[in-house]
């Protein structure tokens, strides 16, 4: 019995980090489009030669990609975990 429940207990934690992980995928996902609109922006104050607009711009830049890079780290750990759970329980 107590095998089982530890068994139940597996998967459920599997299901739960398997949620987790794709959550920050998709969350990279949307990260990666919008830093891909931001540079489309920063590319255009830089032509016209904005600087006002191109310093909050780079500002922007850096929190999307420190954001980015967290999201990046933490699925990592999470596609550890996901492989971990799944060689034990298989």
């Amino acid at each position: 019995m107590p095998s089982r429940i530890q068994s139940l207990d597996k998967r459920f934690t599997l299901c739960d980090t398997e949620k987790r992980f794709r959550k920050a995928c998709d969350q990279i996902v949307l990260l990666n489009q919008k830093l891909g609109d931001v540079q489309k922006r920063y590319k255009l104050a830089k032509r016209s030669n904005n600087r006002a607009f191109r310093y909050n711009l780079r500002l922007k830049l850096a929190a999307i990609e420190g954001a980015r890079n967290m999201y990046y780290d933490y699925a990592y750990i999470k596609a550890d975990q996901v492989a971990q759970l799944r060689r034990d329980m298989f």
